[in-house]
């Protein structure tokens, strides 16, 4: 198997996911239209419930994956998961010592 379709075998199956539309919606805009009291777009509620929905089931399918003995992928795919919970952890507390800065006035 040449460089070229090892390459091809590893890009298909994520093409495919990314025009599936239970993944990824491209009639939707991705943050909403700003408004003229913020420069600032702001991803709606609505696309952040697809976000959390998505990564539940990205979440199941790795655990099929290692079940079926894929468990360098699954490996990788829960690596992932755990980055993008830690990253919303620290996100989390920025939040709150914003909130509590606001609070106190400074």
């Amino acid at each position: 198997m040449n460089a070229a379709q090892k390459m091809t075998n590893t890009i298909v199956p994520v093409a495919r996911l990314a025009r599936h539309p239970r993944f990824f919606n491209s009639n939707e805009p991705l943050f909403s239209t700003r408004n003229k009291k913020s420069l600032i777009q702001w991803p709606t509620e609505r696309q952040i419930q697809e976000v959390s929905a998505r990564l539940a089931r990205i979440s199941r399918m790795g655990i099929r994956s290692e079940a079926k003995g894929d468990y360098f992928n699954s490996g990788d795919v829960a690596y992932q998961l755990h980055e993008i919970i830690r990253a919303t952890a620290e996100l989390f507390k920025k939040s709150q010592r914003i909130k509590l800065i606001s609070e106190r006035g400074y």
